[in-house]
């Protein structure tokens, strides 16, 4: 299965998300609007489904892919991940989709990211990037702000969602284990999720591809009248010759 790299234009931030701290090591970086794809036609990390309405659904993967709390079973719902998986190098092209599918009266329906207080709640704090070694020793672990309130994006399970990617001081301490470790790191990723109704929420890990910001009308409108003043120039000299 082939995995298409996501673009973000640099200005496209924080479309249903709510301000995130700077300290978080997560961050919102906008939405993504993509088509119902079906949970086993991405790649999917982390599934999770609550008891029922306004519950909080708490739940990861371990290293060995074994599932806890409320995550789903099943390779295509919650699994371990490399950097080869998503044919990716850098900590800078890693992101994850958080992918809700919820159902009842809220317009848009959204979940809240919260502290995890069930069994191995060290990797399943809020959104949580968890980075072992091949003997399966936890490395680090990346999260994202609690309190944060996430909108519901599209409709569908493994469709549109929510964009995070890592911070660049994380970035960079990611990059340095990775360096001591060098091809030796296993991830997985874990959540918590306060208010939610009982649909899936998937997490999906992809590769992020950052293009550039769309020049605005004014921008344009600039780039016309240099393009058409270096013309009149060009024409003036040739008259004159």
């Amino acid at each position: 299965m082939k995995y298409k790299p996501i673009a973000l234009a640099a200005a496209a931030l924080a479309a249903g998300l709510a301000a995130a701290p700077a300290s978080a090591d997560l961050i919102p970086l906008g939405a993504t609007d993509l088509t119902g794809q079906g949970i086993g036609n991405t790649f999917t990390v982390l599934t999770l489904q609550s008891t029922g309405p306004g519950s909080t659904e708490s739940g990861g993967v371990l290293f060995d892919g074994t599932t806890f709390g409320d995550a789903m079973t099943g390779a295509s719902q919650s699994r371990t991940f490399s950097f080869a998986d998503l044919a990716i190098s850098s900590p800078s092209e890693l992101a994850l989709i958080v992918n809700l599918a919820e159902p009842g009266s809220e317009s848009p329906p959204s979940v809240t990211t919260a502290t995890s207080a069930g069994t191995h709640s060290e990797l399943s704090t809020t959104i949580s990037l968890n980075v072992f070694d091949s003997a399966g020793n936890l490395l680090e672990t990346h999260s994202a702000a609690s309190g944060l309130t996430l909108d519901q994006v599209g409709g569908g399970v493994g469709g549109s969602g929510l964009v995070f990617g890592l911070s660049a001081d994380e970035q960079t301490q990611l990059a340095a284990t990775m360096s001591a470790h060098a091809g030796d790191e296993l991830f997985t990723v874990g959540a918590t999720f306060a208010d939610a109704q009982g649909g899936l929420d998937t997490i999906q890990a992809v590769r992020l591809t950052p293009v550039a910001a769309v020049p605005e009308p004014e921008s344009y409108a600039l780039m016309l009248a240099g393009l058409g003043a270096l013309g009149f120039v060009a024409r003036r000299r040739r008259r004159g010759r």
